[in-house]
């Protein structure tokens, strides 16, 4: 048997080896796996695209909402509200509070003497306070200040808001207490309510009721999460806020 050179056999390997890497770019060129598809990176593309697309839609949604709330009938005084302020005041003022909210307390202790002296008794902003309780404790709360306000309907709103602020400012001494109906018993007697008005009250499905409906109304169309939470002319400002705050967003609306 004739041996085979050395040249003979690298010639031979060589050769099975570009056959070999020939059917391999074939077969590549036919799939996704083809060199040619490298550069282009198709499943980066999609992942950017989606992030822009996600990032556009929230920024559009936001957009909506920010216009749903400015167009809403609730930014306008309704039927029901207690309206402290003269009506040709530039600025409208609307609260959302729970009367169970450490954060809304403070605002009623800290700050609303102040705007009440500055922009509503001189006629500069009105001020709606709207019940959104988070719990049962507000529910009743805010039952028994409806209560006050429907005993004297020439006076209503002086009524309700000077229980509203009472019952702010005994906060911690029935909000957080498994024995909250006590508690705000002996705080109304101190008001000059008697214990079968107090009952009728807090047992008036119908007052509670309203309060509710009220409530999901401002949930939905406004789609508010938090307590307390400010629109002042139709632009909201969730949280506390504290009288400097509030001040510069009145004083821009004046403008």
């Amino acid at each position: 048997m004739k041996k085979l050179s050395k040249k003979t056999i690298f010639i031979s390997f060589a050769t099975i080896i570009l056959i070999g890497f020939i059917a391999l770019v074939v077969h590549n060129y036919k799939t996704k796996t083809s060199f040619k598809f490298l550069k282009e990176k198709p499943e980066e593309t999609k992942v950017e695209e989606i992030i822009e697309g996600d990032a556009i839609s929230e920024e559009i949604v936001k957009q909506k909402l920010a216009e749903t709330r400015k167009n809403s009938d609730l930014m306008k005084v309704q039927p029901y509200d207690y309206v402290l302020g003269e009506s040709s005041a530039k600025v409208l003022i609307i609260e959302y509070a729970s009367l169970s909210c450490p954060h809304c307390a403070v605002f009623y202790r800290e700050a609303f003497e102040r705007l009440n002296e500055e922009y509503i008794k001189t006629g500069k902003a009105r001020f709606i306070f709207r019940d959104f309780p988070l719990n049962q404790q507000a529910l009743i709360a805010g039952a028994i200040a409806e209560c006050v306000a429907s005993q004297d309907k020439d006076n209503a709103t002086n009524k309700y808001l000077d229980t509203i602020k009472i019952l702010f400012k005994t906060q911690d001494s029935w909000a957080f207490d498994t024995k909250y109906n006590e508690k705000l018993e002996a705080i109304m007697k101190l008001d000059g309510m008697g214990s079968d008005r107090f009952n009728s009250c807090i047992n008036n499905k119908q007052i509670q009721d309203k309060i509710l409906a009220k409530r999901m109304d401002a949930s939905n169309t406004l789609q508010i999460r938090s307590t307390p939470t400010f629109f002042i002319n139709g632009e909201i400002s969730e949280g506390y806020v504290d009288y400097v705050t509030l001040q510069k967003l009145i004083e821009k609306n004046l403008k």
